[in-house]
């Protein structure tokens, strides 16, 4: 039980880093200013509450610029 949750969450980690990296290229691309880092912060919020999470992530960056 404890391990398939642990691959659950890791597996949320990996696509999480993916969407930011993917989402901050598109985003500078078309000009846009937000830019969310990967780092251990951003990948344990991704992986923790999933795609919302890294939505959150992009929100609270462009709040705070």
């Amino acid at each position: 039980m404890l391990k398939k949750i642990v691959y659950t969450i890791y597996i949320q980690m990996l696509a999480g880093c993916l969407m930011i990296y993917i989402a901050d290229k598109l985003f500078a691309m078309n000009g846009i200013s937000v830019y969310v880092g990967i780092n251990p912060v951003t990948t344990v919020f991704s992986g923790i509450f999933g795609i919302p999470g890294v939505i959150a992530a992009f929100i609270i960056s462009a709040i705070l610029k």
